[in-house]
C-alpha cells in the first residue's frame, strides 16, 4: 500500500504511537485518533519525563564531579535541557505524525 505520508516514516512514527505499551504511564496523554496531539499535550510529557530523568542525570553528574575534583554543574541545568530536548524531538517527529493523521481522519469521516 503506498502511503499518503510525506514522509517515509511517518507511518512508523504512527505505529508507535497507537500502541498502548509504548506510552507507559503517560498513556493518559494520547489523545483520540481523530484528536491532535496539542501542544500542552506535548510539553506535558515531555516535563513529565524529562524533569525526573534530567534530575537523576544531573545527580549522577553531581557524583562523578565530586569523585573526580572537578565543579559541579548546575542542578538544574541537565532537567532543563533534557526537557527542551524530548519537546523538539516530540514535536519534530510523533507530534507531526500524530496530526497529519487526526487531520486525515477528521476530513474523511467514517459513515
Amino acid at each position: 500500500m503506498i502511503s499518503s505520508n510525506p514522509l517515509p516514516f511517518d507511518d512508523e512514527f504512527i505505529d508507535f504511537c497507537d500502541r498502548d505499551s509504548n506510552w507507559g504511564p503517560l498513556l493518559f496523554l494520547r489523545p483520540e485518533r481523530k484528536q491532535k496531539l496539542s501542544l500542552g499535550r506535548t510539553l506535558a510529557g515531555a516535563v513529565l519525563l524529562g524533569a525526573p530523568l534530567g534530575l537523576l542525570g544531573s545527580i549522577c553528574m553531581s557524583l562523578f564531579a565530586r569523585f573526580s575534583a572537578q565543579p559541579a554543574p548546575a542542578l538544574m541545568y541537565f532537567p532543563l535541557v533534557l526537557t527542551l530536548g524530548y519537546f523538539c524531538a516530540a514535536r519534530l517527529t510523533l507530534a507531526r505524525a500524530w496530526n497529519q493523521r487526526a487531520a486525515r481522519l477528521a476530513r474523511w469521516p467514517r459513515a
